[in-house]
């Protein structure tokens, strides 16, 4: 391989990499986001349950 097709093979791998530590974070963020969304269903479920016991 030419040093010049070398460093643009290198380039973008480091590109890529980049583009799976984004695609990571970005799990993390859904997987938060998945966090918090169950504990509003649990909140609802306890309303629900609150709200059947005084009915």
């Amino acid at each position: 391989m030419h040093y010049g097709q070398a460093k643009i093979t290198n380039a973008i791998a480091e590109i890529t990499n980049e583009f799976a530590e984004i695609t990571n974070e970005f799990a993390e963020i859904t997987n938060a986001f998945a966090e918090i969304t169950n504990e509003f269903a649990e909140i609802i479920n306890e309303s629900a349950e609150i709200t059947n016991a005084l009915a």
